[in-house]
């Protein structure tokens, strides 16, 4: 099987990461896709995210209604970093004859050698970038790993788990962000 990796915190889950989600299963005819919430991601400040379980029941409920669509608690560790190659090893050992493809923005191509065995990781898995029409792709073509991309153009959702935050917090209406199942739950959640 192909097998969409989409990982995050997803603070909150929101109709730009399903349409990501959608647009990957799509464009490269994969078979499935695995949401994967982040219990400790290494690169982000925690202090003031959700439990990862609420976040998980969260995005289980927001992408119900797609059965290509999963939530996994593989990445849900939270006593130390969710380094992306330890996560790649779990699959490898639960999925063994499965292909990945990590899928992200366009935004992950400059900070990929920040990442803990970057290298590794580029060599046993492969990426779906997601970019916009009007971005010039040359601009990476100097990075040594450029060619392990596979792009995929996809209109900007514009939205942010930045901004659903802000907006809940200002008392503005986020119906036409997120899914309206999990709408009230994030109001309660992001309004203290």
């Amino acid at each position: 099987m192909k097998i969409g990796l989409l990982g995050g915190s997803f603070n909150p889950v929101h109709n730009g990461h399903i349409e990501l989600a959608q647009t990957a299963l799509k464009s490269f005819e994969l078979d499935k896709i695995l949401f994967l919430p982040s219990g400790n991601h290494p690169l982000k400040n925690h202090t003031s995210i959700p439990p990862v379980e609420i976040r998980y029941d969260l995005a289980k409920r927001a992408i119900a209604s797609n059965p290509k669509l999963e939530v996994s608690l593989l990445d849900m560790e939270t006593k130390t970093p969710c380094y992306t190659k330890l996560l790649v090893i779990r699959l490898y050992k639960k999925f063994p004859k499965d292909e990945f493809y990590f899928i992200a923005g366009s935004d992950i191509i400059s900070e990929l050698n920040k990442w803990h065995d970057y290298k590794w990781i580029l060599n046993n898995i492969k990426f779906i970038i997601a970019h916009r029409p009007d971005i010039d792709k040359s601009r990476w073509n100097d990075l040594d790993y450029f060619d392990k991309f596979n792009f995929m153009e996809m209109e900007p959702v514009d939205v942010s788990s930045t901004m659903i935050r802000k907006m809940v917090a200002k008392g503005e209406d986020i119906s036409h962000l997120v899914p309206a199942n999990i709408k009230n739950e994030l109001i309660v959640l992001y309004s203290n």
